[in-house]
């Protein structure tokens, strides 16, 4: 049995290294969430003994770790953009790299205008909500296929006190008949169906279609980009994240459907992570 704060965190950082990067940092959280303390609390007192509940709690998160489960699963939240998430098995766990898309669009949203968002696949509505913190004055929308996305996303727009419409659809279908926007979003599947990549880490445990769209990775945003001049206002942007070998197609599929000043930016990794372009037309 662990004795104190120090030796639990040794211990569960030897058992989660066979399935996690950052070993360390995963048993610091699990022990925080069941100590309910911040972090900073294990570092000011190494030596404090655990009681029996708090070691039960944590060795039943190290085992679920080890499935291997998520660390925000196990939490039920997640930080993204500097903003706490609720998030659950129904969405993907938010990834730092898609904070690149938050900041290509907060860089062309004028603060003060109501410029229409629409962020498709929203998954947890971080995108959505994230925008709408940012930027108030816009009215933003989101949509999903699945009825378990959308009530976790309506609770974080809740969690953070701004509006947002959701509604269920699959890309564009549910979408209001002469709907416009002056920006579209999304963070849509792209892992090809058969890649070893989705078998690997914690990939498994995460819903597999929000990871793949297809044999190819590229059927969704396929869908995405033709279907956007439809709903877009003319001169408006598109925004879409993307694997990182996937930089090229997403071009010729953007130009081929009439979009302008289109580049690809690339995350902090520097790896081709993001493309926009402008619809044509203004």
């Amino acid at each position: 049995m662990a004795e104190h704060i120090d030796a639990a965190i040794r211990w569960a950082t030897g058992q989660i290294a066979a399935c996690s990067e950052s070993p360390r940092l995963d048993a610091e959280l699990l022990l925080a969430h069941c100590l309910d303390k911040p972090r900073s609390y294990l570092y000011s007192w190494p030596e404090k003994p655990l009681d029996e509940s708090c070691w039960q709690c944590f060795q039943q998160l190290v085992r679920q770790r080890l499935q291997p489960m998520p660390v925000a699963y196990l939490l039920g939240r997640r930080e993204f953009f500097s903003l706490e998430y609720a998030i659950n098995s129904a969405a993907l766990v938010p990834r730092p790299e898609t904070e690149l898309l938050i900041e290509l669009a907060l860089q062309r949203i004028p603060t003060a205008e109501s410029w229409r968002v629409c962020d498709l696949g929203t998954g947890s509505g971080i995108i959505a909500v994230t925008v709408a913190s940012q930027r108030p004055a816009c009215r933003v929308s989101a949509c999903d296929l699945d009825p378990r996305c959308l009530a976790l996303a309506r609770d974080n727009a809740d969690r953070h006190g701004v509006e947002v419409e959701f509604f269920e659809s699959d890309w564009y279908l549910g979408l209001a008949p002469g709907a416009r926007f002056d920006l579209i979003l999304s963070n849509p599947p792209y892992i090809a169906a058969g890649h070893p990549f989705l078998n690997q880490g914690d990939l498994p445990a995460e819903p597999r279609l929000a990871l793949t769209p297809g044999p190819t990775g590229l059927e969704a945003l396929r869908t995405i980009i033709a279907g956007a001049p439809e709903f877009l206002e003319p001169g408006g942007w598109l925004m879409v994240e993307h694997g990182y070998d996937q930089q090229l197609p997403v071009a010729e599929l953007m130009a081929a459907a009439g979009f302008v000043e289109i580049r690809c930016e690339s995350d902090a990794s520097d790896l081709p992570r993001a493309s926009v372009g402008r619809l044509s037309g203004d």
